[in-house]
């Protein structure tokens, strides 16, 4: 028997225990079916934190959909389980590499450890780069060049992007076997990796030894619902640690309907019926882009590129102004943008209504007869200098200074734009001459690094 049908057969029992609203929505009556499957740790349904039950069933059922030693649920998302891979091999002092567009849940990560960060720039002298405006791959040989320099404990970077850009993992992991560090992959927005063939393989079957997905991305699930990955390969690992790092961070009221959505959206997925939904979804998106050839919009594409993110530019127009458009008239809502376009994200929830509801936006614009200016020119951050690690600057004293003062001071605060979530500031850093528009009038900074005290 699987969780959810536990659920639904133990709302007819009369409960004093936790959660006290006696499986009914005291308000917001649209819940109650919710309410009826919002219970806690009672007999029979196992314990997320020490399963023993049918939880641990669940996981080992999903481990071995995924060919992992491994899988965890996770009802934190998938910020809780890079915390919790991060604090099962991290010790203080460790050196760790990271590239610069990983989530903010690492930078969270290296504070908590204690670590001693270093940063690896993804590829911005490509096509897509300067054409969209993103960050590309991280390129092997940058990283091998790193390695080389010093004894990193492990490597954590972010596959696919927010956009659906693909690092070659298989190459990356080859190169980090041979320098003996953990190779650790935010896979979060690619949950479909493992069940079709029209997307990369996944972290893990390209050599990863960690990796998370988030099952809300474009899975299907509730937001929360994420996984925790442990391969079979990994060295030098004790399997055992990893349940009690997540239950450091691990909630212990884990919401059981986010539990049981996990293990549902894992049987959908390997399913016969979500395989078709699968390929549906992609065939739906190939028919979609057809619409648009050789009318001025450009699409994000490539070998390693994932169809499911639709990032869309009209050569011309900013993505901000695209993106406004597509609120104010159409009621169409992107999951981000940037000076060059906007992105919008599909999953299994996709239907080809939607789709076609967005090509016919994108069709009328054009006929809005909109001023196009010249092409944006590409402006990333440049390399982050690294003054105070993230633990000390945690801690550090502080004062404010006018922003026209800060340039070579070092931050006390992030700045950390969401979506997509990486930083383009973090603590401890060095403030340089393009992060001015980021900053506010008084800015914050260290006040061991303040010029006077210099």
């Amino acid at each position: 028997m699987n969780l959810w049908k536990l659920l639904n057969t133990n709302n007819k029992r009369t409960l004093f225990t936790t959660p006290t609203h006696s499986q009914k929505a005291p308000f917001l009556k649209e819940l109650n079916e919710f309410y009826k499957r919002d219970l806690s740790e009672i007999e029979g349904l196992d314990n997320l934190s020490d399963p023993k039950g049918v939880i641990k069933q669940a996981q080992y059922r999903a481990s071995e959909i995924y060919g992992t030693e491994k899988t965890l649920f996770i009802t934190q998302g998938s910020t809780t389980a890079i915390l919790a891979i991060m604090k099962a091999i991290i010790r203080p002092m460790d050196k760790i590499l990271v590239a610069r567009n990983c989530h903010k849940a690492v930078i969270n990560g290296a504070t908590v450890c204690n670590a001693d960060i270093s940063w690896i720039m993804p590829d911005i002298k490509n096509e897509t780069s300067n054409n969209f405006g993103i960050y590309g791959a991280i390129n092997p040989k940058d990283l091998e060049n790193q390695l080389k320099l010093n004894d990193y404990k492990a490597f954590i970077l972010t596959s696919p992007t927010y956009e659906g850009i693909n690092s070659d993992i298989e190459a990356i992991s080859k190169i980090c076997k041979q320098y003996n560090t953990y190779l650790i992959v935010d896979e979060a927005h690619g949950s479909l990796y493992n069940f079709s063939s029209s997307f990369p393989k996944t972290a893990i079957q390209q050599g990863a030894d960690f990796s998370v997905n988030s099952l809300h991305k474009n899975a299907g699930a509730l937001n929360q619902c994420a996984l925790l990955h442990v391969s079979k390969d990994v060295k030098n690992f004790d399997f055992d640690i990893i349940q009690k790092t997540v239950n450091l961070f691990h909630t212990t009221s884990p919401s059981y309907p986010l539990i049981a959505n996990i293990e549902e959206t894992i049987n959908f997925l390997s399913s016969k019926e979500g395989l078709k939904t699968i390929d549906e979804l992609v065939l739906n998106i190939l028919s979609f882009k057809k619409y648009f050839l050789n009318t001025g919009y450009e699409f994000l594409e490539g070998e390693n590129h994932d169809i499911t993110k639709l990032f869309i530019k009209l050569k011309g127009l900013e993505g901000n102004k695209l993106s406004n458009i597509l609120s104010e008239k159409f009621n169409i809502e992107d999951e981000l943008n940037n000076d060059f376009g906007s992105l919008f994200l599909t999953g299994i929830g996709t239907e080809k209504s939607k789709l076609d509801k967005l090509r016919i936006a994108l069709l009328k614009i054009l006929d809005m007869k909109l001023e196009l200016n010249d092409e944006p020119i590409a402006d990333f951050q440049p390399m982050p200098l690294v003054k105070v690690q993230p633990c000390a600057a945690l801690y550090a004293p502080y004062t404010y200074i006018n922003k026209e003062d800060s340039e070579l001071q070092i931050s006390a605060d992030s700045i950390i734009p969401y979506p997509p979530g990486f930083g383009v500031l973090y603590s401890g850093e060095c403030i340089q001459e393009w992060h001015m528009k980021y900053l506010e009038d008084n800015v914050r900074v260290i006040k061991l690094w303040t010029k006077k005290e210099q």
